[in-house]
């Protein structure tokens, strides 16, 4: 007999599931729920808070943020069959009446017409001026351009999923941000409109529904004062005073009476803009254009640009798609005929490429990214997380994207919704399973807020210590440790050391042999081992510039402590912590303290006399064949 110890020191690869827990790092996790893999520790997931209230029964079919021309946020969202915008805290109607159950795109486009958010989908096209998020211009004119998805890239917008022609890609006119001038150009200029005394409309809106306004002056005659527009929906007076002007209707007021004149500029995106897909009998440069990508006759399920070329993700192929330099020898061929997604957000563009769930091969789905190679003349892909079991989840629904250091993952396991989030680490080669469904998501100043599959409710995400008030539900289990032996071991003391909030209560248990998981102790937030006399910052949310996470700070303590056991001989150990409590709490060190080891036998469970060993049975008088 002898003994030893072993101590990890930092926890650095997440979860491998894929192998056997034998041989997997010995920091890493088997199997995970809701601990996440961060800066050489392992701490308990942030939680999730309804933003805006919970919605009633139905599904979020698109998130998205947008910027004011002074940088401000403005978030929209569809649920069920609207349009929303998130005014101060609540979720207001800006468009309704669309298609339930469709999902919709939405791009934002800035321009020497002003900042906006465009939205595309099966019921029409629509344009939101951010300065102005509750009113809204319908673009749709079937003699101009189509109802479709699609996203606006180098000025010129790249449209797909028409009902009418799932496998066609469309482009719209490059914006050539100029003033009317013959058959060209896309501004029209108006001054010396007159004006009326506080409020008014001004005259470009009656003149044709698609037009929006920017750059407006208005003047007045009595005072001289000149009310100057910055493009965020306020005018400021030159003499002190102030107004306001919405770009999509036209209305300004002002706080002071008087009768002036107005100078603007309007533009119709529909005319030589991005949602003219017009072209000529023989297209010139710049114009609208359709290519096919009709291989295997299935629709274009997503388009991601990359590097100015534009991948056409179909279920089972894809397309490559590249504009020359003379807008009219477009490169349109077959990619590959090895990868493909499964829905409209399976894939997202990142600064490393395009990552996408690659289900052409549904029984072994891969995190892919598609990059191109290191000669720069051409583009690979690559698998990702070689060590993560990904067909455990199902990618119907998924949802791909990026935030912070992760790509996010929204799949489902063993539902019929997406229920779970996978963070997946990049650099640091990790994935972490969260149990938050969603199917859409946004970013907005460093938060990830994600979109519900069974409610009109939109959630931020990995922010405060609880999930809508209640405690997580966790599990982090350890890697089947044998210390590279088979013989028979006994561990009598373990030692554990984190960070934990005072009201933070951890179960810890053990397996042994692949028995039954048997509670062996609890790390309590006031142990008499947490060391109060420091304290450490802790960000309420999971990624930030404070000392731990980001947002506001709460204090944690240090812990270091030991849980002694008594059990029987056993070939393998697996440790699993559960957290109970709400609050912070990391483990960075793990130690078997006191391992004692014995002869090389089998397990008492597995050991059984054998009298006939061809036959494996415990008798031969039990097997009529001997």
């Amino acid at each position: 007999m002898s003994t030893l110890q072993q101590t990890i020191k930092a926890f650095v690869s997440g979860t491998h599931n894929l192998l056997p827990n034998e041989i997997i790092p010995k920091d890493a996790a088997s199997a995970s729920a809701n601990w996440i893999t961060k800066d050489g520790h392992i701490e308990l997931s942030y939680g999730r808070q309804a933003q805006g209230g919970s919605g009633a029964a139905g599904k979020n079919y698109g998130e998205h943020t947008g910027y004011r021309a002074d940088g401000t946020v403005v978030r929209f969202r569809k649920v069920e069959g609207k349009i929303q915008t998130l005014v101060g805290s609540t979720w207001t109607d800006v468009i309704t009446g669309l298609t339930v159950a469709a999902d919709y795109t939405f791009t934002n486009y800035q321009s020497l017409a002003g900042a906006f958010v465009y939205i595309f989908g099966i019921d029409g096209i629509y344009k939101i001026a951010t300065a102005n998020p509750t009113s809204y211009t319908s673009l749709y004119d079937s003699a101009r351009n189509f109802k479709g998805l699609a996203f606006i890239d180098r000025a010129r917008t790249i449209l797909w999923g028409r009902t009418e022609d799932g496998t066609g890609l469309y482009g719209s006119y490059i914006d050539s941000q100029t003033a009317v001038s013959g058959s060209t150009g896309v501004y029209t200029a108006v001054t010396g409109e007159a004006t009326t005394s506080l409020t008014g409309t001004l005259a470009f809106k009656a003149g044709g529904a698609t037009r929006t306004a920017f750059a407006v002056v208005i003047t007045l005659t009595g005072t001289g004062e000149v009310f100057t527009d910055h493009y965020n929906g306020v005018l400021t007076g030159s003499l002190g005073n102030t107004g306001t002007i919405n770009y999509t209707t036209g209305a300004y007021t002002l706080s002071v009476a008087g009768t002036g004149t107005a100078a603007y500029q309007w533009e119709n995106s529909n005319v030589r803009g991005v949602t003219d897909f017009t072209k000529s009998a023989t297209r010139l440069a710049g114009e609208g254009f359709v290519l096919r990508q009709d291989a295997f006759g299935t629709a274009i399920k997503v388009v991601i640009p990359l590097d100015g070329t534009y991948f056409s993700l179909k279920s089972n192929c894809s397309y490559k798609l590249e504009l020359d330099t003379t807008d009219l020898a477009p490169d349109n061929n077959i990619f590959r005929t090895d990868i493909g997604v499964s829905s409209l957000r399976s894939a997202t563009g990142t600064g490393q490429g395009i990552i996408f769930m690659n289900t052409a091969n549904p029984s072994k789905p891969v995190l892919n990214k598609l990059t191109r190679n290191p000669l720069g003349d051409s583009f690979d892909t690559v698998p990702l997380f070689p060590h993560f079991k990904f067909e455990n989840y199902a990618y119907d629904d998924v949802l791909v994207d990026s935030w912070d250091k992760y790509i996010i993952v929204g799949c489902k396991l063993d539902s019929d919704e997406n229920n779970k989030l996978l963070l997946c680490d990049v650099k640091n080669k990790t994935v972490d399973e969260t149990s938050y469904g969603i199917r859409a998501s946004t970013k907005a100043n460093g938060f990830l807020y994600g979109g519900d599959p069974v409610s009109q409710t939109t959630y931020e995400l990995f922010t405060g210590f609880d999930d809508m008030g209640i405690a997580l539900t966790n599990n982090w289990d350890s890697k089947g440790e044998t210390w590279g032996s088979s013989i028979l071991k006994k561990v009598k003391r373990y030692r554990y050391k984190g960070k934990i909030d005072p009201q933070q209560v951890v179960e810890v248990y053990v397996q042994q042999d692949d028995g039954s998981f048997g509670q062996i102790g609890t790390i309590l937030g006031t142990g008499d081992y947490v060391d109060y006399t420091s304290s450490f910052a802790v960000g309420t949310s999971l990624v930030g510039q404070d000392t731990i996470g980001g947002g506001d700070t709460v204090p944690v303590y240090g812990f270091f402590m030991e849980i002694k056991f008594r059990a029987g001989k056993f070939r393998k150990r697996v440790i699993r912590f559960v957290a109970t409590g709400i609050g912070y709490v990391s483990i960075e060190e793990m130690t078997d303290f006191d391992i004692w080891t014995f002869q090389d036998k089998l397990p008492s469970k597995y050991r059984s006399k054998q009298n006939v060993a061809l036959a494996g049975a415990p008798d031969d008088m039990a097997n009529p064949d001997y």
